[in-house]
Formats: structure tokens, C-alpha cells, sequence
């Protein structure tokens, strides 16, 4: 089943909702999720870090892309793993929420710590049947995102830059910068260097 359905799963898209009780996801994908969700809790959520490769296999046995060796731990909850690329390094932490019905990227060494909330869905709140819209967040090279940040849809996190601890994110954040505070701000020039 996976392998068929491996070219759609990069592609995803909601389906056009009739009404907000819709289901915006077709039901091969609502299957295979269901699929995920106890895979994962039965065979990766209790499991210790040093069992991270093990999380990594099933991580690509249900289309996440992977290149090198990342750190996913084992509480981190991930709702739609094909829509998840890691690059090597990048480091999801305890805890960590990757909302992905759209699509996540993080990048070579970039870190998102513990509690963090990388969200890429909303709604169309002009319409009544509020239609879900999703955008890709990209957290780039060496990027560091503070304990329980949250990371709004469509925003890309600079090279190199840090963001503070429970910051949420509303805007792209330059490279090399500090940013802090609801809605982030940008605090100062960040001395982290490559």
C-alpha cells in the first residue's frame, strides 16, 4: 500500500470542504494515518534515544524523507509523517508537535527543542465552511528554536538564527537573528556563525 501510494503522498492536498465538519483528507490517506497513529504509539513512542535509528526506519516506511541521520525523539507527535523532511542533524526534540498537513522541512543541524509547535494548517475564516489551508514551514541551516515555540504556517526560519523560548513566530525570520515574544520580535543580530 505504501509503495503504490508513495507518489501521492508527496502531493497531498485538502480536498475543497462542503462544510467544517468535512474531512478534507481522501480516505486512502485517513486509512494509512490511522495506520501511522498506532504504529507509532505501539512501536516508537516509548522508546529510549539511543533506539532513534529504529524511529527512523518507520519514519521512512511511512514517506517521511530522510537524508543522513536525524534525531526524531520518541515523544515527538507527527500527524502526517510523508508530509516531514529531515535533513542530517536536525534534531526534533521531547515533546515536539510537527501539526504537518502540510508540509515541514528542517534542515541540516538545525534544532527544534522540546514542546515546540510547528502548525502548517489554518482556515479561511471568510467562508463558511472554513476551508483548511496549508503552507510549508522550512526551518533552515543551524536554525534553533526555542523551548515550546510555535511556528506559524508558510514561515521560514533563517539560517543560523534562534528563537527564543514560547516565541510565536508570525513572520519569515531573517538569518542570523534573534527573534523573541508574542507575536516575535527581532531581539538583536545573533553572533551564532557556520
Amino acid at each position: 500500500l505504501y509503495c503504490k501510494k508513495n507518489v501521492k503522498f508527496a502531493s497531498l492536498k485538502p480536498k475543497t470542504q462542503e462544510s467544517p465538519f468535512q474531512n478534507p483528507w481522501p480516505l486512502w490517506a485517513q486509512l494509512i494515518l490511522v495506520c501511522w497513529r498506532f504504529t507509532w504509539i505501539i512501536f516508537c513512542s516509548w522508546t529510549p534515544k539511543f533506539l532513534n535509528p529504529w524511529r527512523i526506519l518507520i519514519l521512512k516506511l511511512f514517506g517521511a524523507k530522510i537524508s543522513g541521520i536525524p534525531f526524531v525523539h520518541g515523544s515527538v507527535r507527527i500527524h502526517i509523517p510523508w508530509h516531514l523532511t529531515l535533513h542530517h542533524r536536525a534534531c526534533l526534540g521531547e515533546k515536539v508537535v510537527a501539526y504537518s498537513l502540510g508540509e515541514i522541512e528542517v534542515h541540516e543541524d538545525a534544532t527544534v527543542a522540546q514542546e515546540s509547535y510547528l502548525c502548517t494548517g489554518t482556515h479561511n475564516f471568510d467562508f463558511s465552511n472554513l476551508q483548511l489551508i496549508t503552507k510549508k514551514i522550512t526551518i533552515k541551516k543551524k536554525a534553533f528554536l526555542g523551548v515550546r515555540s510555535m511556528i506559524l504556517p508558510g514561515i521560514v526560519v533563517g539560517e543560523s538564527s534562534i528563537v527564543g523560548a514560547q516565541a510565536v513566530v508570525t513572520k519569515n525570520v531573517k538569518p542570523h537573528s534573534v527573534v523573541v515574544g508574542n507575536p516575535a520580535r527581532l531581539l538583536k543580530e545573533s553572533g551564532f556563525q557556520n
